[in-house]
């Protein structure tokens, strides 16, 4: 029952979104299907990849796997550099848990890209100095 309840949400979902130009108003009927287009993608197996085409699983569970796996590598990376690198192991940590961590009726109009895995800032110089490759 749970699935045919799914499947024709995504039906009726896809039925609703517009096939000309987007306009700046839509009807409630449209934004509740994005709606529930948004929520069906966060916890369905495959239909987030639609949006994310990294994340089979469900968005909500594709996010909490890319977190749970950066933080184990953080910290074998914190061992092997000795504790040393820190900047590496935030960058590890950002991609990992920053970001979208579920989709919303924007993601699904494509209005916004999801953002699973986003790169990490730049990391700060200490002093001013920057490393610099040897020359040729």
């Amino acid at each position: 029952m749970r699935r045919r309840l799914a499947i024709g949400l995504v039906i009726l979902a896809c039925a609703l979104q517009p096939t000309r130009a987007r306009s700046a108003e839509r009807s409630a009927l449209q934004q509740t299907g994005d709606t529930a287009l948004a929520v069906i993608a966060n916890v369905v197996p495959g239909v987030s990849a639609l949006y994310a085409p990294q994340c089979l699983p469900g968005y909500i569970l594709c996010k909490f796997s890319f977190a749970v796996v950066s933080l184990a590598v953080a910290g074998e990376q914190i061992l092997l550099s000795g504790g040393l690198d820190w900047g590496q192991t935030d960058a590890i940590l950002h991609r990992g848990f920053a970001g979208d961590w579920y989709l919303t009726p924007s993601h699904v109009r494509g209005e916004t890209s999801p953002a699973v895995l986003p790169e990490p800032p730049p990391p700060a110089s200490a002093g001013g100095e920057h490393w610099e490759p040897p020359p040729r």
